[in-house]
């Protein structure tokens, strides 16, 4: 049988900032369909690799989604969604205002975000009253617009209550499985990814220094979905 192309590729990526902290030849590939829980202490570089990877930073090796080489143009856009550690938001915009923006640049309707209704707020209601867990889910719902092929998700559940962590998981479990999207999830603590993601990946110093195949346990994710509402 012929070689599945991976959904991503990466060889060799460095970034090197002052003082030699950084990415030093970090390589990985990654199937579609699978959650990668991204560990490490902090420090280890993995927000750097996943800005490097959404291309917010300037980076020395290769990049591929599906064998294609990740550039600038609007299809290497489309084709990864991003939560960053830190959000950062207007404080006068709506949540409409912020959807409909990041729908256009990525070419992309709203009625693709796979959350269900009332995960977040109503339109009209600005940004500057939203609790930090309320402008995490809005972040969420931003990253997941199009349902890109790749998301890169930096702590995605933070920020979250326990309600909103359980809805989350099931939701991206079911796009992993049913849709064949690839994740690399970062956390400071991948054994509450245990449940969730199919292999674990850690990092120190910029370095890859651990990948090991998970077994998922607990309930099936789609029934955590469902006795969610």
């Amino acid at each position: 049988m012929p070689e599945t192309t991976p959904r991503l590729e990466v060889e060799n990526l460095t970034k090197t900032f002052p003082g030699g902290w950084g990415l030093h030849g970090f390589s990985l590939q990654i199937p579609a369909g699978q959650i990668v829980a991204l560990g490490g202490p902090n420090g280890s570089g993995k927000s750097t690799l996943l800005k490097c990877l959404a291309g917010l930073v300037r980076c020395e090796g290769a990049i591929r989604i599906d064998g294609r080489v990740v550039d600038g143009a609007p299809a290497s856009r489309a084709a990864i969604g991003y939560l960053p550690q830190i959000i950062g938001m207007p404080e006068h915009a709506t949540i409409g205002e912020m959807l409909d923006l990041f729908a256009e640049l990525r070419g992309a309707g709203r009625e693709t975000i796979p959350l269900p209704e009332g995960f977040i707020r109503p339109d009209d209601v600005r940004v500057g009253v939203l609790s930090g867990g309320q402008r995490h889910r809005v972040a969420l719902a931003i990253a997941m617009l199009g349902r890109p092929p790749l998301l890169l998700l930096d702590e995605p559940v933070a920020n979250l209550d326990e309600e909103g962590r359980v809805v989350f998981w099931a939701i991206l479990g079911e796009l992993c499985r049913v849709d064949g999207v690839s994740a690399i999830v970062s956390s400071p603590s991948p054994t509450e990814l245990r449940g969730v993601a199919d292999r674990a990946v850690s990092m120190v110093d910029g370095v890859l220094t651990g990948d090991e195949l998970l077994t998922r346990t607990g309930d099936d994710l789609s029934d955590l979905l469902e006795a969610c509402g």
